[in-house]
Parts: structure tokens; sequence; C-alpha cells
């Protein structure tokens, strides 16, 4: 019985031993504060999955490539970037980090910034996922999935590329020769960004053919195709952004059956419609949505809707949406009204004078007193004098 205990203990202490052996977990963690000591960590890594703790920010002298590893590069808030005046492209490659052939690279809580050209790529097979990075001011685009697989976890995109190649470019680059690996896109969470053009890209002039995008079952944003385009869509299904259109490859996935985003310019407001694709948009819909009083555009009047900022083409009302877009609203100011001035055309009732109603002067009888009745009153008056004549003769004779 005691050998038998003896032997029991002695086999749980060898595969505790076994367990916390890095060989024999195939892991490996190690910290990072300068370039120098992260291509020794990345150099360290082993077999299984490793993780590298960046404890503050990197700047680069040139670009980070790494192959056949699995790696997390968690970068606890820090930025990885590069100096101008000391950095020294590897070959064509003027990437900050790399996810090479038969790599599997995620990089977390980090931001990258002031590459030549990406913030980061997944290379002829290789597997990068982006979890809560940001990228910006990057010469070329923020990311470039060039021939490999990118998963976004959470994703945030400032101003990159020259002009404006902002976002997340989709290509097969000259050196790619291997027909398996194609490109392709996986949401598995968010995705925003400070611009809205080529968030997403589909690169010409390269060997790029066809593209994949996908959707894991608990994303948040969406990706879709839609007429030879790929759109980023949220929960609700409103379309984010869109690519560029590129009728001559191949893209697989989910069809696009959500809603775009009319915005409607109001010189410096603006009002978001929401309308499936598809659907067609009336000026009296856009009309009732806007309250020029609630915008603070009292003493405007709405003019006329356009397709461009200075007014030159009316927008066409018969054509369905098909994408985001932007109608511009022309707007006049109200005339000024003057209280001390009529407002309207004065009326022929108000302007004709009134009547002048003529007083009838009173008229005066003048007609002779001849009549019957002045001959009583003569009579009257003749017996009333004759009466006192009678009267006074006969007081004079008594």
């Amino acid at each position: 019985m005691k050998n038998i205990t003896k032997t029991i203990l002695f086999f749980m202490l060898l595969l505790i031993a076994l367990f916390l052996n890095p060989n024999f977990s195939k892991a490996a963690t190690n910290d990072a504060n300068d370039e120098e000591s992260l291509r020794s960590a990345i150099e360290a890594s082993t077999d299984g999955e490793n993780v590298i703790n960046l404890t503050d920010n990197i700047i680069l002298t040139h670009p980070v490539e790494i192959k056949s590893k699995k790696i997390t590069i968690n970068g606890n808030n820090h930025t990885i970037s590069r100096v101008d005046t000391n950095w020294h492209d590897d070959g064509a490659n003027g990437t900050l980090i790399t996810a090479g052939i038969e790599a599997n690279i995620t990089l977390k809580d980090i931001t990258l910034k002031d590459s030549k050209k990406y913030g980061a790529q997944a290379y002829d097979g290789g597997h990068l996922t982006l979890d809560n990075v940001t990228v910006l001011n990057c010469g070329y685009g923020g990311i470039i999935v060039n021939a490999g697989t990118v998963e976004i976890k959470k994703l945030h995109l400032g101003k990159n590329g020259n002009p404006n190649n902002n976002g997340i470019e989709i290509a097969k680059g000259d050196g790619i020769y291997t027909e398996d690996h194609q490109p392709t896109l996986v949401m598995n969470g968010t995705l925003t960004s400070t611009e809205t053009e080529n968030v997403i890209y589909l690169a010409i002039n390269d060997q790029l053919s066809s593209f994949e995008v996908k959707n894991e079952p608990t994303t948040v944003d969406k990706i879709y195709v839609s007429n030879n385009k790929v759109i980023v869509a949220d929960e609700n299904g409103d379309a984010l952004f869109e690519s560029n259109t590129r009728n001559d490859i191949s893209i697989s996935g989910d069809n696009f059956t959500g809603n775009y985003i009319v915005t409607i310019n109001l010189i410096d407001k603006a009002i978001n419609i929401t309308k499936q694709t598809g659907s067609k948009l009336s000026a009296q819909e856009i009309t009732e949505k806007i309250n020029l009083s609630e915008l603070g555009l009292d003493n405007y009047n709405i003019t006329g809707f356009y397709s461009d900022a200075d007014y030159e083409t009316e927008f066409n009302f018969d054509t369905p949406i098909t994408s985001n877009i932007t109608i511009y609203a022309k707007l006049e100011t109200k005339p000024v009204i003057d209280n001390n001035t009529p407002t309207t055309e004065p009326t022929q009732e108000t302007t004709q004078p009134a009547p002048v109603v003529e007083e009838t002067p009173e008229v005066k009888d003048e007609t002779p007193k001849t009549g019957i009745e002045n001959y009583l009153n003569i009579s009257l008056t003749l017996i009333i004098i004759s009466i006192i004549s009678i009267i006074t003769l006969k007081r004079k004779e008594i």
C-alpha cells in the first residue's frame, strides 16, 4: 500500500513539474520597454502561445516582421511608432508590425502611429487580430490585409494615408505567389473611425482577384458585400462605412440588406435619414423631417435639394439609394419685414376712399301763410280787438 501511495505522489509531482516547465507548456511571457527588448522577446518566443507586455512606449528604427509564431503583444495602452529620421525599410516593407507567413499575432490595448506605410499587416497567409487597437498618422493607410487574414475585435482608425487611404486596405502584393492566400477580413467586434472616406479600401493595380468577408456570431458591427464593394454596418443594420467599388474582382460574403444613411446638409447643420437599400427618397419626406426652428435656422427657407455643395446639380429623387450619400439643402434668408410698411399690396377695398355722406340741409318752410289756418288766426285777432274797443267805449259813456 505504501508503495502505491509513493508511486501516485511521484507521478503527481512529475506532472506538476512538467506543467510548470516553460518547455512543456510551450508558453513564454516577457516584458519590453524599447525596440531592443521587444525584438529579443519576439526571438525568445516558443512554439506555443507567447505574451509580450510593453512597459513603455517603443520607437522603432525598422519594421518588425514575425513569422511562424503565436504571439500576443499587450501594449498596456502604450504606443509603437517610428521616427522619420532613423527609419530603415526592410526591403519594401515599411509597416510597423507584420504578421507574416504562418504567424498568428494579436495586438492588444496598443496605439500604432507614424508609420512610413501601414500600422500593421497580415501578409501571405499570416493572421492578425486587433483587440483595442488605434492606428493613426500612417503614410499609406491604417491596416493592410495583404493576402492574409485580419480579425477585428476593437479597432479605431484616425487620419491615415496620403492623401486619404484612412483605413483598411485589401490587397495582394507582387511578392505573393501562393494562390491559396487570398485576403480575408473578419468582423468580431467593433470598428470606428474619425474619417468616413476609404475606411475600407480595395487596392488597385495589384494582383487582387478575390476577397472574402466573414462575421463571427458574437460580433457587434458586421461586414457585408454589396454591388462589388464592402459595407460595414452597425448592430441596427445601418451602414457605417463602405469601400470603393471593384467590378473586376470577386468578393464573397453575406449580402447587405440593411440601411444606408442619407445625410441632409443644411449650411453648418445636418440631419441623418435611414433608408433601406434600394429604396427611394422624396423631397416631401426630407422636408417633413427637417425642423428649421430646432436647428436654429428660423430665418431661412428651403428652396431646393442638390447633389453638390455648390448647388449646381439638383438631386435626382428617382435614383434608388445604394450607398451612404449627402444631399445639400439650399437655404435662402427670409425677407426682412418692416413693421411700418404694409406687408401686402393694398386691396381695392382699403385704397378706395370712404364715400362722403353729405348732410341734407334743413329746409325752411317758406310757404306764404295764406292758408285757412292764417284766416282763422286773423279773425280771432279782430274779434278780440273789437271786444276791447266796445268795452272801452262803454266806460267812456258812463
